[in-house]
This record gives C-alpha cells, sequence and structure tokens, in this order.
C-alpha cells in the first residue's frame, strides 16, 4: 500500500467502513433474532473484517508510518497509530481466522440460545435472576443456579480453544500470550494494571470483609440457615457480582410499575441529551431466541446508534438501560467531521466511566426525587438506603473484577490447567465466598465475557475509576448532574466530541486536569 500517509488514511477507511458496518449489522440481526442464518452472516462478515485487518502489507505500511512519525499533524498522526493498533491486533492467518470466527459464533449462539431447565420448564435469564434475588427457598434456588451454569459445560473446550487460537497469534508476534498483547495493543501497561489493581485489592479488602459479614448475616435470615451453610447460589445474583439487598429499604418496589423508557428519558432530556431516535432502534424487551444481555452498537459511525436491553420494570433493567444510553450518548455525540477512525471512544474504558456513571445516578437522592418521583416523606430514607447500596455495588464488583481479570490472565498462560479449581480458588480469595462441595463443571465458561469479550473486564474496573474521577469534577463545577444541563453539555464539548483524538490517559488528563488518580474511587467505598 502506499506510504503516503493521507493516501493511505483514505484507502483504509474506504474499505473498512464497509466492512465495519456490514459486520455491525449481522452481529444486530444474529443477536436480535438467535437464527443460525444470522449467526453464519456474522461469522462471514466477521472474518471479512478480520481479514481486512490482518493484511500484511496494510500492517507493515501501518507500522512504518507510525514509526517513521510521517503524519502531518496530531490529528492524522493519531489516525495512522489507531489504524496501526487495529491491525496488529488482527495479525493471524487464514486457518486462524476461519478457527476463530467459527469458535466463537458457535459459542455466541449457545448463549444466544440457552435458557435454563428448572423441573422441565425453559426459564429465562431474567427470570433466574428473580428467582435467586427473591425466593427464600434454599433448595430451590441451589437448583436453578446449578441448572443455570449448564451453559458452561456447552461451551467450555470452544473457549479453551480460542484460548489457544488467540496465544498463537500473539506469540507469533512476539508477545507473551494473548492476554498480554490485548493489553499492549489497547494502550494498557501490564505492570502498571498489576500494580493497580494490587492496591484496590488491598485498599478494599478490610472494607469488603465488614460489608460481605453484613451480607452474610443478612442473606442467612433471608433463607433461614446457618452462615456456614451459605454457598455461591445464596447471594442473589449467579455470579455474585451485583449487591444483594443489605438494608430493609428495597429499591424495587418503587420501580415495579414504571417504565424504565420513560425514566430514561426523563434523565437525559434533564442533561439535554436526546436519546429518542436511539430509542427507536433499539431493541428493547425480551423474546425467545434473542440475546439475553444487554450492549450499545454503533452501527456505522455516522449516527445510527443502538442499544439491545430485555426490559422489565425493575431498578436493575432500568439502571442497565441507563448505562447503555450512556456508551450511546458518547458515540452520538462524538464529532463526525474526524476522520472515520477516531470516531470512536478513546478506549472502551473511557465509555464505561459514562455508563458507570449514568448507572449510578438511580441511586442519587436528587434523581430518585425529581425523576422516579420519591414523595418528600420517602426520599431521605430511601436516599440513605440507595447510597449504602451504591457503596456496597462498587465494592462487590471491583472483587468480582479481580477475579475476572486474574482469572484471564492465568487463563492465556496456560489453557491446559485445571481451571475449574482456579476458578473457585480465585472466587474464594477475592469474593470470600466459600466454593461448592464436590463440583468439579466449567462454572468460569458460563460467564459470556471469557468467552466473546476476553480481556475486556479490567476496562469495567477503570471505568469505575475514571468514572468517580469525572464525577467529582462535574459535582465541583455544576454542584450534581441530575437535571443539570450544563453539566451534559460540558460532556458533550470536552468528553464525547473529541473521539479518539487521544489516547485514554492522555484523555483523563485533559479532561480532568490530573492523571487517573484511584483516590477518588476509594473514597467512595471507605
Amino acid at each position: 500500500m502506499t506510504e503516503n500517509p493521507e493516501v493511505f488514511i483514505a484507502e483504509v477507511t474506504e474499505r473498512v467502513r464497509t466492512l465495519y458496518t456490514r459486520y455491525s449489522r449481522a452481529m444486530w440481526q444474529s443477536a436480535t433474532t438467535g437464527s443460525e442464518e444470522a449467526a453464519q452472516h456474522e461469522k462471514e462478515a466477521k472474518a471479512a473484517l478480520m481479514r481486512f485487518w490482518a493484511d500484511k502489507s496494510l500492517y507493515e505500511t501501518a507500522r512504518k508510518l507510525n514509526e517513521r512519525d510521517a503524519a502531518d499533524g496530531p490529528i492524522q498522526r493519531r489516525t495512522i497509530k489507531r489504524i496501526y493498533l487495529s491491525s496488529a491486533k488482527a495479525q493471524q492467518d487464514e486457518a486462524t481466522i476461519q478457527a476463530v470466527t467459527h469458535l466463537e459464533t458457535q459459542a455466541q449462539h449457545s448463549f444466544y440460545n440457552f435458557r435454563t431447565l428448572v423441573d422441565g420448564k425453559s426459564i429465562s435469564d431474567n427470570e433466574v435472576e428473580n428467582i435467586l434475588r427473591t425466593s427464600r427457598d434454599p433448595a430451590f434456588v441451589r437448583q436453578v443456579w446449578e441448572a443455570s451454569k449448564r451453559i458452561g459445560e456447552q461451551v467450555a473446550e470452544h473457549v479453551r480453544e480460542l484460548a489457544r487460537l488467540r496465544n498463537q497469534a500473539a506469540q507469533a508476534q512476539g508477545f507473551r500470550d494473548h492476554f498480554q498483547r490485548s493489553l499492549v495493543l489497547n494502550e494498557i501497561d501490564e505492570a502498571q494494571l498489576t500494580s493497580l489493581f494490587t492496591e484496590l485489592e488491598t485498599t478494599t479488602r478490610n472494607p469488603y470483609m465488614r460489608l460481605k459479614k453484613t451480607i452474610d448475616q443478612t442473606r442467612a435470615e433471608h433463607f433461614g440457615i446457618d452462615e456456614a451453610d451459605l454457598r455461591p447460589w445464596h447471594y442473589g445474583d449467579r455470579f455474585f457480582q451485583r449487591a444483594p439487598e443489605i438494608t430493609n429499604v428495597s429499591m424495587d418496589p418503587y420501580f415495579a410499575d414504571r417504565d424504565p423508557v420513560e425514566l430514561a428519558l426523563k434523565t437525559y432530556d434533564g442533561v439535554e441529551m436526546d436519546v429518542r431516535d436511539i430509542l427507536q432502534r433499539s431493541d428493547l424487551y425480551p423474546r425467545e431466541g434473542k440475546d439475553q444481555h444487554a450492549f450499545c452498537l454503533d452501527i456505522d459511525r455516522e449516527g445510527d446508534v443502538r442499544t439491545l436491553n430485555n426490559l422489565e420494570p425493575s431498578h436493575r433493567w432500568t439502571a442497565t438501560l441507563l448505562h447503555e444510553l450512556g456508551h450511546a450518548v458518547y458515540d452520538q455525540y462524538i464529532d463526525h467531521t474526524l476522520p472515520w477512525v477516531l470516531r470512536t471512544p478513546p478506549h472502551s474504558l473511557s465509555t464505561e466511566a459514562i455508563a458507570l456513571m449514568m448507572e449510578a445516578l438511580t441511586y442519587d437522592s436528587g434523581w430518585l426525587s425529581s425523576v422516579l418521583g420519591i414523595k418528600d416523606d420517602e426520599a431521605e430514607r430511601l436516599s440513605i438506603a440507595a447510597a449504602e447500596q451504591e457503596r456496597a455495588q462498587r465494592l462487590i464488583f471491583t472483587r468480582w473484577a479481580m477475579v475476572m481479570t486474574n482469572f484471564e490472565r492465568a487463563l492465556y498462560a496456560d489453557p491446559e490447567r485445571d481451571l475449574d479449581t482456579l476458578w473457585w480458588d480465585l472466587v474464594e480469595k477475592y469474593q470470600a465466598t466459600q466454593r461448592p462441595e464436590n463440583r468439579r463443571t466449567p462454572d468460569w465458561a458460563a460467564k459470556y465475557h471469557i468467552a466473546l469479550t476476553p480481556v475486556y473486564y479490567h476496562s469495567y474496573e477503570l471505568g469505575h475509576l475514571v468514572s468517580s474521577q469525572l464525577q467529582a469534577l462535574l459535582r465541583k463545577k455544576f454542584g450534581a448532574i441530575v437535571g443539570q444541563p450544563k453539566a451534559g453539555q460540558w460532556l458533550i464539548e470536552n468528553y464525547f466530541k473529541p473521539g479518539a483524538e487521544q489516547d485514554w490517559a492522555s484523555h483523563v488528563e485533559s479532561v480532568t486536569g490530573e492523571p487517573l488518580n484511584p483516590e477518588y474511587f476509594v473514597e467512595t467505598i471507605r
């Protein structure tokens, strides 16, 4: 390919935007239908996109231009860098591309179509979560929890083989394994990440253990069992990644007759971010064959932004919709005069920060009164409980992120090891949850991210840190976020519009005035 930077960027953009859009549409169709035909189309479109980025000529040209610093100005320099990183991530031969896309398609199809089977009845993920959260029958929640894990048995060998293939491609480039390659090519320093997670583990250990004691007491009373008999199925969530209710005030009754879409519109209208077109394009409600998770997808980087949800009137799904729309407004308000390659957030953690901030508004006293409409005599009582619940959620998720990140590091270090035992070793270490006796099943593979969004979970935790730093700044500037149009406009102009002009760390520093500082997050969980 030409080594003229301007021509090179134009050629790459013209080719990749068509392949990217085709793949995005195929992925959307597959996720919303679960059909084998759609899955096949997604596989073919993904392989075509991977094949484009894997092109040796493209990679070598991008590498040379990046190393030579041949660009004319910072925007062109960053565009070349992003092309180089995208190509470097995709370096693998045709056989590997075919094998990876085949295995990922099979695993994804399994997740989309899996339904938990209990006593011969098929139940959705929403029903599983509701049972685990509300049932007081210890035997029944165990039965449902164990049944929900059977997806792991279906995909475990696919995940191991994917790890082998990803490692082979990484090692051919000189990386230790896929874990290292993924961090480096996403501009994350592994030593710094490890140091940060070690610091967070130490900082959160005692607060978490005090919280865990309260949760154990609450859950034991809930089930009428001894604390010593608590096992993973007793914590109200399949992975204990969300906080069970720890106060005498339950939030769900306040959401039981409220439309999550109505609440989302009111929330985003309050900061003058219009999400109506996004919601019209979105797929919001559960049905058979549809992906049971939630995500946001920018179809073309030209304005077609959508979310997939499985809404029901609950606190969890209201928070989830606000989260996904946080991703969506970021994509929507990126400056579309930027080069197409830069019309993304600097890093996934950058957009997670916004999504997490918007999700957390459901615990905000101002949101509870002005958006949810809680009566004055109840607002103070609920806001105190909500603040306690939010703190618990941050602690629990941080410890969960440690399980996921350390598991994936070990998975890619040795895909052949005893992963079943490793999983529960990490759960006991970081979540202080006792493993089930004599259980030898691949429960780790039941987590969607391990198979299909690998080496990603640290981005959520880093997103929490950035979100806390950003929220502190917004409150200093505007006093609040809820119902503050100036806060919304400031985010659009300063955080969203620049897209990927900078790497994520530089973006954080330029927006907040200081490098990433975990102390803002730590203050929220002490």
